[in-house]
Order: C-alpha cells, then sequence, then structure tokens
C-alpha cells in the first residue's frame, strides 16, 4: 500500500491531488495549475474582450476548473468523457467499469480518481488518510451509489504512465487480510479505515445538506453532467467562430 502515490487534502487543492493520483506520482503542483487556468483565461478574453476579468478557471482557495484538468490531462494525451454521455464508448464503460483504467469524479468542486493499479481497483480520495482498496464487485455498485448522490463521473481514455504502484501490484496484488491489517505486517488497520469510511460519510452528508438547503434535486444534479458544459462550449465557440468569419469579410468597397 505504502508503494500508492497518496496525497492528503491540503486546503482546496483537490484537483492538484486528484490529477497526481490519477498519474501516481508529483506531477502537476498548485502553481503548474495556476499557469495552465491563466493561459485559459486569456485564450477565452481574446475571444470575449468584454468578459469579466476574474478568472472562471481558478480561485485564491486553490480550486481549478474542469478545463485546467483537461488541459492538464492533453498534456499526458488522457482525455475525460463523461460517464453518461451517449456514446458506443461511454455505453460500454457503464456495462463494464472494471476494463477502464480510471474514474474521475467532482462533487461540489470536490475531484478525486478512482483507478486500477495493477488488477485492483483503489479509492484515492484525498481526503482520506490512506488509499482504499476497493473489489470489482463492489465498484459498479460504488460508481452508481455515487451518480445517486449527485456525483459527475468521468473515465478516463488515453495510455496512463507506467507507476511503481502499477508494476507490483501486477505481480503482488494485496489481500483482504492484508488491508484489513490482520496479517502480520506493517499496513493500516481496520479501525483507520473505519475512520476514513466515517470522514467520507461527514463530507457526503455535508455536501448533501448543502444541495438540500439550495433545493437542488438529485435527478438535477444527475443531469447536470459535463457533457452538457462541453455542448455549451462547443457552441460558444462555433457562435465566436462565426462573428470571426464576418469580420473578415471583405467590404463591398474593396470589391
Amino acid at each position: 500500500m505504502e508503494r500508492i502515490f497518496h496525497e492528503k487534502q491540503e486546503g482546496s487543492l483537490c484537483a492538484q491531488h486528484c490529477l497526481n493520483a490519477l498519474l501516481q506520482g508529483p506531477f502537476f503542483t498548485a502553481v503548474d495549475l495556476a499557469e495552465l487556468a491563466k493561459q485559459l483565461d486569456e485564450a477565452e478574453q481574446s475571444h470575449l474582450p468584454n468578459s469579466s476579468r476574474r478568472s472562471q478557471n481558478m480561485d485564491e482557495t486553490g480550486y481549478f476548473s474542469i478545463q485546467v484538468i483537461t488541459k492538464a490531462l492533453s498534456i499526458w494525451s488522457l482525455e475525460l468523457v463523461p460517464l453518461l454521455r451517449q456514446s458506443p464508448e461511454a455505453e460500454t464503460a457503464r456495462k463494464n467499469p472494471t476494463n477502464q483504467k480510471a474514474f474521475i469524479c467532482n462533487f461540489r468542486d470536490h475531484w478525486f480518481t478512482i483507478r486500477r493499479l495493477g488488477q485492483q481497483w483503489f479509492d484515492l480520495n484525498s481526503i482520506m488518510s490512506r488509499p482504499k482498496l476497493i473489489s470489482n464487485t463492489y465498484l459498479e455498485i460504488y460508481l452508481a451509489q455515487l451518480q445517486k448522490e449527485g456525483h459527475s463521473i468521468f473515465f478516463v481514455t488515453g495510455k496512463l504512465p507506467t507507476s511503481e504502484a502499477d508494476r507490483y501490484l501486477w505481480e503482488n496484488p494485496l489481500s483482504e487480510q492484508e488491508v484489513s491489517g490482520t496479517v502480520d505486517q506493517p499496513g493500516p488497520s481496520s479501525s483507520d479505515y473505519e475512520d476514513d469510511d466515517e470522514q467520507m460519510k461527514l463530507a457526503l452528508a455535508l455536501c448533501q445538506s448543502e444541495m438540500d438547503e439550495e433545493d437542488v434535486s438529485l435527478q438535477h444534479a444527475l443531469q447536470a453532467t459535463q457533457e452538457e458544459e462541453q455542448e455549451r462550449e462547443l457552441q460558444r465557440a462555433l457562435e465566436l467562430s462565426v462573428k470571426d468569419y464576418h469580420c473578415f469579410q471583405p467590404s463591398s468597397d474593396l470589391k
């Protein structure tokens, strides 16, 4: 378990922790992501000069938008695909989640990774003190539970970089006894995982109460997937393209 790269929650830097958990190494810092956010802001402002100067891709707490995460992953030729997208690729991922490489989840601006290492799945949520093993059988149930609670879920496509944990766990998968601490090996005890479960439940309960206060139904949260956001971004890009086209048309005086 100690071979798995895991960053604990620091401030609101869950996007950084999520990316590094996915890539299994300290590949991105807050400074790196801030630079990507700045590039996105500049690109958006060049197309919309009258838009607000306030960044839509980061804030002072350490929050970063999905556009920043997407741009960071593109450096590694990786892509996020909404699990609920109506496409053959997404349908396959829904039917056989264990055949995927990793999932990235978001709930009220908190990002975390669920990733396969070796032949086993791990919840790498930074609010937990250590990674948590998820059985193949439970993975589908867990994803369904997260969707019901209002999480947006994306699966990752592309080739992930190799990691020490991945290589080791291919040949030495963890046993249930090792995870629960019932064998004579160093590692987390079952009480440690119970504490993590309680922290997770408290975090989810807090998020759920905030949603109730704002009178947002679970069904509405489920439907507000990133696919819809991407469609809006695409439409905006098309509108900008049309605008640019008309701006550059030669005037009749020049004919």
